[in-house]
């Protein structure tokens, strides 16, 4: 299994995708997830109406990724959620354009979060919240098809979504993908989110979904907040994880989604953010962390 993970975890320490993208120079990292999360913002090159500068920032950090020997194997959409925020228009497209700029990466998979809000209560409210949905996530389908890109829906916790319909379980993921129908719609398990539902051992979790799992976000917590934190400083239970991804064939990336590791600080002065040094050494431990994860069981791939 081959290690990926996010450039979204240099984004504090660089100016650009193409500078997070050097970053990982000399760590370890050979695959990287593109994040768009913040690409719904008003000043992203994502909203505007002109499509020269978003292609030339995903077209930058190509260059950045092929000069340095790294591959866009997995994605993030931008986190928009229709139901709680405003700016429709420009955010959907936003999102279509985050899958034209994975089929122009190449990349084969792109991660998005379902659309939430108080009017769909869980787990009362299933049928609303897959009929909105199924508006909000067709467009991106259509432009998904142009590519033959599989669009994965993401779990998350109680902590997360409070009272808000969002799946919780491969049980709604499943329900949701049979609901669409549709043979790019498949499913990525984040294992932080599952930790906050109490689940440590969530192999349960990955046999219920089956085919359906395409892709995973590696990360951990205290079982109280989204720490987004590497392994071994919280309570996922490595060994039930790594188990039952060989036991299910698992052909995904081993992704890790952990910008929460010596990323954040209280106040506002010169110890707030680490200098970009010391951030790049972390970025070499976590590689590390999860190589040793994956050569104990035998199935690390460079």
């Amino acid at each position: 299994m081959k290690i990926a993970t996010t450039i979204g975890e240099m984004y504090k320490f660089t100016s650009s995708p193409a500078e997070a993208v050097k970053a990982y120079k000399g760590t370890g990292f050979r695959y990287l997830d593109y994040s768009f999360y913040n690409d719904c913002r008003p000043d992203s090159p994502f909203m505007q109406q002109d499509d020269t500068c978003w292609m030339k920032e995903v077209d930058d950090a190509a260059c950045a990724a092929a000069d340095c020997g790294f591959e866009f194997v997995q994605a993030h959409a931008p986190g928009y959620n229709p139901l709680k925020e405003s700016d429709y228009e420009c955010s959907m497209r936003a999102m279509c354009r985050s899958v034209d700029a994975c089929g122009r990466l190449r990349i084969p998979t792109v991660v998005l979060h379902t659309s939430c809000g108080y009017q769909h209560l869980y787990p009362m409210d299933k049928k609303p919240y897959f009929e909105y949905n199924r508006k909000f996530l067709m467009p991106i389908l259509e432009t998904a098809e142009k590519y033959g890109i599989t669009v994965c829906i993401e779990n998350t916790s109680s902590r997360n979504a409070g009272a808000c319909y969002f799946p919780r379980t491969p049980e709604d993921m499943n329900d949701f993908v049979e609901f669409m129908a549709h043979p790019l719609l498949k499913c990525c398990w984040d294992t932080g989110h599952s930790v906050m539902e109490g689940k440590y051992d969530q192999s349960e979790e990955f046999r219920k979904l089956k085919s359906n799992l395409r892709a995973v976000h590696i990360h951990d917590n205290n079982g109280l907040s989204d720490e987004h934190l590497p392994p071994y400083c919280g309570k996922l239970d490595l060994d039930a994880l790594v188990k039952v991804l060989i036991e299910i064939g698992y052909a995904g990336f081993f992704t890790f989604e952990v910008d929460g590791f010596l990323n954040y600080a209280g106040g506002s002065g010169a110890l707030k953010t680490l200098p970009f040094e010391i951030r790049q050494e972390a970025l070499s431990i976590l590689f590390k962390v999860g190589r040793h994860i994956l050569d104990t069981y035998g199935i690390f791939e460079a």
